[in-house]
């Protein structure tokens, strides 16, 4: 049996299914707000030119707070949960982490894996 898949729920995890899904509603919620955010900024040409690589940003950070969203509210065991991520970036973190290895990149690596289009 991998670390993973030892925790199984939010329950196992020490988080009441009750607020893994009211933070799951609102990591859904500030994704729609940073989503209607985007679309605004990018509807202008010159700053879409501007900030093209900030608005793909932007959208990373709404893939990840949605499988963050999906992770929350699942029943499925971690191991699963994390093999749905669509963010490869993320699932390797979070399959680290739950690991129990040390997070201890440097910002440089941070940025490179939220800001890839820079």
């Amino acid at each position: 049996m991998s670390a993973l898949s030892v925790v199984t729920s939010a329950a196992d995890a020490g988080l009441d299914p009750i607020a893994a899904n009211a933070i799951a509603d609102e990591l859904v919620e500030l994704t729609a707000i940073l989503s209607n955010l985007a679309y605004d900024l990018g509807d202008d040409p010159d700053t879409l030119r501007k900030h093209m690589a900030s608005l793909q940003a932007i959208d990373l950070i709404t893939q990840i707070q949605m499988s963050l969203a999906d992770i929350l509210r699942s029943d499925e065991p971690m191991e699963k949960r994390v093999a749905g991520v669509g963010v490869e970036a993320l699932a390797a973190r979070l399959r680290a982490r739950l690991a129990g290895l040390p997070a201890d990149y440097d910002q440089a690596s941070v940025a490179e894996a939220y800001l890839p289009f820079e």
